[in-house]
């Protein structure tokens, strides 16, 4: 097998160039699209989005995971409490936090959108974003929000760069593998987002932020009763529906952490499938998995002393 990667421009960092995160002169507006309710990685990295003072976060929406087997009938209501609760903890109610769809979009009809509070924040958001400038948005679970914002109004794809935790990519065949578990719960909002042509799209396939892995007896021995917050984090893990691993992946730490500190990740120049428009769109290759969690847990711990 090949090792070398496709003959496109690759942005790659070495560990010990890595540098300090974004410059609190230099903020960067985030928006963090989160399926909060869904499994209990989503937690981590919105707790490490908001104690990060390089990030300006402007809103934290709630995502549906609708379709999946372990489905509550309410979702993305269930991710919304749990949005709300995480920022309660930080003290944080101040940020807007907007719902979600209640389901994937529309499978056909002259309007595909689902029209959430949150995909309407996203596009005034996106407008009130300074000149020469991005809104930038994470989304951690299926795209809907962003893919019905995008369908909305179009004029908002070049004023926003969207991180997308999803989809596998095979390097040796230029191929997507597109059924990991947030492309399944809404596969036409990739699709939207992919034939955006404006729209700056950077994807973490699971094959990489698989590498972001945690052990409960260290989060244990870190967090437990040093803060509700971090108490929280915990609980969370101790009260999932599969509450006795020992050992989880945190994937959405991974694509927070490649935001954060772009140094820890690599990306390169890919091509959309060929039943979307042809463009380019940056696909992460690799991450410094052990290095994002050291700078996750120091980072906690200077919020947190």
């Amino acid at each position: 097998m090949r090792s070398a990667l496709p003959s496109v421009l690759t942005l790659t960092i070495a560990l010990g160039l890595a540098g300090p995160p974004v410059r609190a002169a230099e903020r960067m507006r985030l928006l963090i699209d989160a399926d909060t309710s869904n499994e209990v990685d989503d937690p981590y990295a919105i707790v490490r989005a908001l104690i990060e003072p390089g990030l300006d976060v402007v809103g934290l929406a709630s995502a549906q995971w609708q379709v999946s087997h372990w489905a509550t009938a309410t979702s993305m209501e269930d991710s919304q409490r749990l949005n709300e609760f995480l920022l309660g903890h930080l003290g944080r109610m101040d940020l807007r936090h907007p719902r979600g769809a209640a389901a994937r979009l529309f499978d056909w009809g002259q309007d595909l959108a689902q029209h959430s509070a949150a995909a309407y924040f996203l596009i005034e958001q996106a407008h009130a974003t300074p000149p020469g400038q991005k809104l930038t948005v994470v989304v951690l679970g299926a795209a809907t929000n962003v893919a019905s914002a995008l369908l909305i109004d179009p004029a908002i794809a070049p004023r926003i760069r969207v991180h997308f935790l999803g989809t596998g990519y095979d390097h040796e065949r230029g191929a997507w593998h597109r059924l990991d578990f947030n492309v399944m719960n809404d596969p036409r909002a990739l699709h939207v987002m992919l034939e955006a042509e404006d729209l700056e799209l950077h994807v973490m396939p699971n094959t990489v932020s698989g590498l972001m892995r945690f052990e409960i007896e260290e989060v244990r021995e870190r967090f437990r009763e040093r803060a509700p917050h971090l108490d929280f984090l915990v609980d969370r893990w101790e009260q999932h529906l599969d509450a006795g691993r020992h050992e989880r992946t945190i994937w959405d730490l991974s694509v927070v952490e490649a935001v954060i500190r772009p140094g820890l990740a690599t990306e390169t120049e890919v091509q959309t499938p060929p039943e979307n428009t042809p463009r380019k769109v940056w696909m992460y290759t690799s991450i410094d998995a052990a290095a994002m969690k050291a700078d996750f847990f120091a980072a906690v711990d200077r919020y947190f002393e």
